[in-house]
């Protein structure tokens, strides 16, 4: 389990670093298009575990040499044990996820309640939306599909509460606190990684540039909308569940941007969907990189295989070597305190000097953990290598690891 969580936080890290790099060289400025891209970089980190899973399917198994000959090797290991220092730590990381995640709903939950105690305005005022009034929030805010406002609304400006209700409008035509939902949830989950910090303060800030140029477009009231977001600054903050209309520490960014931009940037279909058109390739690539990759072998066995292995007496395949014992795998721990057991079937591309260069999971023992233990020691094998005509040559094998436990 340890090996997954860390290889989701790697590729995670790698695809945010990609799309940042991407989004550089494209020049995009426009927040609408930046945040599309986040948001699918978001989706991506979610569905990781799902992308990896998928990427790993090949279209059609293609028949090998060494189809018939499976070496079978088995390593055991003591019954599971306590006071491993992984089992610690991932149990450690649970625990903080799981209270992180706990905290996290019931601030939604709070949100929810807050909702329902706010009172509801005159609909027909703001075309349908659904406003309320609340005490418990100091300035415009987005709570699912509802804006509370406080108390004194009425008692602002007409520009200033149209300006309010236009900023809000673009939150909930975008979904915000809905994203925001998913976003901060991801971060709960994998606290430990950086960019998942990163990542959901990044959307918020894009969600204000893009409510902001919703709120002035059109107009000439750049001036206006700034002295509205200083004079709400001056009531305080709110929850950090809600999508509020002022965030403190983002206030100076924003109030800066919009006195000196020039024009408002407006996305397009097309453009929204070249920026996913780049997007796509880069989330496939980072699913289907593999360590080592999954390259096809400089041999391909196919091309002798004919009518079977046995008609081909003159080739032999890639086998352990006697004088050079393998190295077991370390049986993961939590597989060890979960009695988890089962074989992997893997096959291997060696080398003529017997080193291992290349590896596929063919078939798994039903548990990740296991099979990914079994996947890296390989590369550390030293196996007799396969020949034709007596000459060694860079061949595939097919190696079949059993994990048991010993109850002695």
């Amino acid at each position: 389990m340890m090996l997954l969580i860390a290889e989701y936080t790697a590729r995670s890290i790698v695809l945010g670093l990609l799309v940042f790099l991407a989004l550089k060289a494209l020049r995009i400025e426009d927040p609408r298009l930046e945040r599309t891209a986040w948001r699918i970089v978001l989706a991506s980190a979610l569905l990781m575990p799902a992308i990896l899973e998928l990427g790993s399917l090949s279209p059609m198994p293609t028949p090998t040499l060494s189809a018939s000959y499976t070496e079978l090797l088995t390593f055991s290991a003591p019954s599971p044990v306590s006071n491993e220092s992984s089992t610690v730590v991932l149990a450690l990381l649970s625990a903080l996820s799981g209270a992180l995640v706990i905290r996290h709903c019931f601030g939604i939950a709070r949100c929810w309640a807050m909702r329902r105690r706010a009172r509801r305005l005159s609909s027909n005022v703001h075309d349908g939306l659904d406003v309320r009034m609340s005490d418990e929030v100091k300035a415009p805010a987005t709570v699912f599909s509802t804006i509370l406002v406080p108390t004194d609304f009425d008692s602002w400006s007409a520009e200033a509460r149209r300006l309010a209700i236009a900023h809000e409008r673009s939150h909930l035509a975008s979904k915000d606190f809905y994203v925001q939902w998913l976003a901060q949830l991801y971060r709960n989950i994998f606290w430990f990684n950086p960019f998942a910090w990163w990542l959901a303060s990044r959307l918020a800030l894009l969600n204000e540039h893009v409510s902001d140029d919703a709120a002035i477009d059109g107009r000439d009231e750049r001036t206006t909308y700034a002295q509205v977001l200083l004079n709400l600054a001056r009531r305080g903050g709110v929850g950090e569940y809600v999508v509020p209309m002022i965030r403190n520490h983002s206030l100076g960014h924003r109030i800066k941007r919009i006195l000196q931009q020039s024009n408002v940037g407006e996305s397009s279909v097309r453009r929204t969907l070249l920026a996913a058109c780049v997007l796509a390739p880069i989330v496939a690539a980072t699913a289907a990189i593999r360590s080592p990759s999954n390259r096809d072998s400089d041999i391909d066995n196919s091309d002798v295989l004919e009518s079977g292995p046995g008609a081909n007496a003159n080739i032999v395949l890639p086998k352990s070597n006697p004088t050079i014992p393998l190295s077991a795998p370390r049986y993961p721990s939590a597989s060890r305190q979960l009695g988890q057991t089962g074989t992997v079937v893997l096959r291997l591309l060696v080398l003529e000097d017997g080193s291992v260069a290349d590896a596929k999971i063919t078939q798994s023992s039903g548990y990740p953990d296991l099979d990914y233990a079994a996947f890296y020691e390989t590369f550390r094998w030293r196996l007799s290598p396969g020949t034709i005509d007596g000459m060694p040559a860079r061949m595939w094998g097919r190696f079949a690891v059993t994990f048991k436990l010993n109850n002695d």
